[in-house]
């Protein structure tokens, strides 16, 4: 057993997938290369509903993973139920999601673990993830080699995470942000399994619908004094797979919408209006996101006063030396 809670092991690696055969088989190929000893974590293959290959091939990496299949009968697209299961059945103390068609560089594992480790506070982890949205990568990069995959993109220093426009404006340091729950998207994410048993799992009312199922996760784990964080050392490839833009659009506009009625914050609130204004298709189509937590602070200063006034009055900035002693709070053991 392990330290951290006792758990038979430190990771497991919770893969949902449907009728994804091939690229299944690209994500367990870079999981059985990881640099992290193999008895230090597991992977648990939810499959949800598949018609092709995907046991056959999950059954192929049995004798190299410490691998769990468990399958659930297609009622739609479930993502939210299908990561819950993989939760529930989990041995390992620490959750690591990555979506099938997703290959990690060889040490993505023992990154998680380690920026897990490191913080004193229990944290949601943000991994940092080439690739997400549309690009043309084939004939670029090898899907069965993860780190020369990742190390190409590097190279050619076009690629990056959609999200790279925040993290780079806010110095990587997203956990200042006021709203950092935003850029938690559940395809490539960690958090401690008690800490996802405490909030109540994936929202499962998010099922049959594309989108925001990760961010109402990390909106509630933030609600509940977690540090959200970027671990930029934990870095995997979203290989590119072909996506209706127009019924993803549709399906997160209602899913935002279910997430203000859910919660009626100021801050579900200012996520609805800016899905409904810049869309998914923009954002995949621009490559970047939107700054949540700009649009936060501005929707906030406008917010009226007790005195009548309109709290227009700018946030005070935090010094640096402020923003020094707050991250050394939460990465020193």
């Amino acid at each position: 057993m392990h330290a951290l809670s006792g758990e038979k092991y430190w990771l497991s690696v919770v893969v949902p997938t449907y009728n994804r055969a091939q690229q299944l088989g690209y994500t367990l190929k870079s999981l059985s290369d990881q640099t992290l000893d193999r008895s230090a974590f597991e992977v648990v293959v939810i499959d949800d509903g598949s018609t092709d290959e995907s046991f056959q091939v999950a059954k192929g990496f049995e004798h190299r993973l410490n691998l769990k299949y468990a399958y659930q009968m297609d009622q739609g697209y479930r993502v939210a139920s299908a990561r819950n299961l993989g939760i529930r059945i989990a041995e390992g103390a620490i959750c690591v999601f990555v979506d099938s068609g997703v290959i990690a560089h060889s040490d993505c594992l023992r990154q998680h673990l380690r920026c897990h480790r490191t913080n004193r506070r229990a944290v949601a982890v943000i991994g940092y993830t080439y690739g997400w949205g549309e690009y043309e990568l084939s004939g670029v990069v090898d899907p069965n080699n993860a780190d020369e995959a990742i190390a190409r993109l590097v190279a050619m220093g076009t690629v990056f995470d959609i999200r790279e426009n925040v993290f780079r404006k806010y110095d990587y340091d997203i956990g200042r942000l006021s709203v950092p729950w935003t850029l938690y998207y559940g395809g490539h994410s960690s958090a401690r399994k008690a800490s996802l048993f405490q909030v109540g799992l994936f929202d499962e009312h998010y099922d049959g619908k594309w989108g925001v199922e990760d961010q109402d996760l990390g909106y509630r784990l933030h609600q509940d004094g977690q540090l959200i964080v970027l671990c930029r050392s934990a870095t995997v490839l979203h290989l590119p797979l072909p996506a209706d833009r127009a019924a993803r659009e549709r399906q997160a506009s209602e899913n935002c919408r279910y997430f203000h009625q859910k919660y009626q914050t100021l801050q579900s609130r200012v996520f609805l209006d800016a899905y409904e204004r810049d869309n998914v298709a923009w954002q995949m189509s621009h490559k970047e996101v939107v700054d949540f937590h700009e649009l936060f602070l501005a929707a906030e200063a406008r917010q009226p006063r007790a005195d009548g006034g309109t709290g227009m009055e700018a946030p005070r900035r935090r010094s640096d030396r402020e923003r020094a002693s707050e991250r050394g709070a939460g990465n020193r053991r």
